[in-house]
């Protein structure tokens, strides 16, 4: 019955905290007034409604999260400060029964892992200690007893269900390539709807019941009459860079009725925190199905979804390096017997169309053109 929200009313620019019925608005109140100038934002409720849960972000490798009295406006922070060192904590949903909190977080991992933090005594319990890929998001049953979370492997999203009462992993059927998103439970705790996005469907909600195994498709997204069936599917696809470092990325082949060697488009993500995911590819299609060209989307060094050690690979100085892993990747295409490597486009927006100006300038000859 109440609503939780920031707003830099107050100046423009530090986000403070209030608290309003929305059947009368107009008295809302402020409990918070923060001045730090940080990125905050509020993520639950405590169960007893006398407490808010919010994240202070720095930046993507560094965040907090601290509790925050509605009444008294006081705020204590519940996760660990170590210095020298920076951890990022991502979502964040209280227990059923308000001692702790469920929390993604790389604190003492390369990925962010699953993990259960106990209030009182701010004790990390990890959930998804054999699982080296970062966890995207997740949620728990309305009974607290499940948590249903997505798992990022090499881009790919792959949904889990964990029993929280006896620690283990209900099998789940495998569902279509793409990204696994939106979770949501069914009050009755037995259902789970979730969002898929893959290389032939835009995005369709879906629900999957935990017990009998039975996934439902409930949409079917307008693509303009298009035949999805004829769509490529991704390839993942790897490489070693100059330094021994392997790098990835999907590839997307035209179909089989085109002859002879494929023209090739690396299309670049932007960021350079971010990541090439097997998504919809939309207009892209008619590169492939019509004119017969290759796609890759590289994920090189600097992009999220491969631990925080390669997220930092192209920091300052080290920028330079992540050219050379779409030098290596052109090599790569070179020893392929269906692209032409004599025929490359490299294409990119945002952080994306900065490495395409970099590419053009450092190796112009290994490209026959750049947008």
């Amino acid at each position: 019955d109440l609503i939780a929200y920031g707003s830099t009313r107050r100046n423009g620019k530090d986000i403070d905290f209030y608290i309003m019925d929305p059947i009368n608005p107009k008295e809302e109140k402020l409990f918070a007034q923060l001045d730090k100038g940080e990125a905050w934002s509020i993520l639950d409720w405590s169960p007893d409604d006398r407490q808010i849960l919010a994240e202070e972000q720095v930046s993507i490798n560094e965040s907090y999260l601290w509790l925050f009295d509605i009444e008294t406006g006081e705020k204590v922070l519940i996760t660990t400060k170590i210095e020298g060192e920076q951890i990022a904590y991502n979502g964040g949903k209280f227990s059923s029964d308000g001692k702790g909190i469920y929390v993604t977080t790389d604190h003492n991992s390369e990925y962010q892992r699953l993990t259960y933090i106990e209030i009182e005594s701010k004790k990390h319990n990890v959930l998804t200690k054999d699982l080296n890929w970062d966890v995207d998001e997740f949620d728990l049953s309305a009974d607290g007893r499940y948590v249903a979370f997505v798992s990022n492997e090499d881009g790919i999203g792959v949904l889990h269900v964990l029993d929280l009462k006896n620690k283990k992993e209900i099998k789940l059927p495998k569902l279509p390539t793409g990204i696994v998103f939106g979770l949501e439970w069914h009050k009755n705790n037995v259902d789970l709807g979730f969002n898929i996005n893959s290389a032939r469907s835009t995005t369709d909600a879906y629900s999957i019941n935990i017990r009998s195994g039975k996934i439902e498709r409930w949409t079917y997204s307008e693509t303009g009459g298009l035949n999805v069936e004829n769509f490529s599917e991704p390839e993942l696809i790897k490489w070693k860079s100059f330094d021994g470092k392997i790098i990835s990325g999907f590839l997307y082949n035209p179909p089989k009725k085109m002859f002879g060697k494929c023209p090739v488009i690396i299309n670049i993500h932007g960021g350079p925190e971010a990541q090439s995911r097997p998504a919809f590819l939309g207009r892209n299609n008619y590169f492939l199905n019509e004119l017969g060209i290759a796609i890759i989307f590289p994920n090189i060094r600097g992009s999220s979804g491969y631990g925080k050690t390669f997220l930092k690979l192209d920091n300052g100085f080290l920028r330079e390096d992540s050219y050379r892993d779409i030098e290596t990747l052109i090599d790569w295409i070179a020893q392929q017997p269906h692209l032409d490597a004599d025929r490359i486009m490299v294409i990119g927006g945002s952080y994306g169309g900065h490495m395409v100006l970099a590419v053009a300038t450092y190796y112009p000859e290994k490209i026959r053109c750049a947008v």
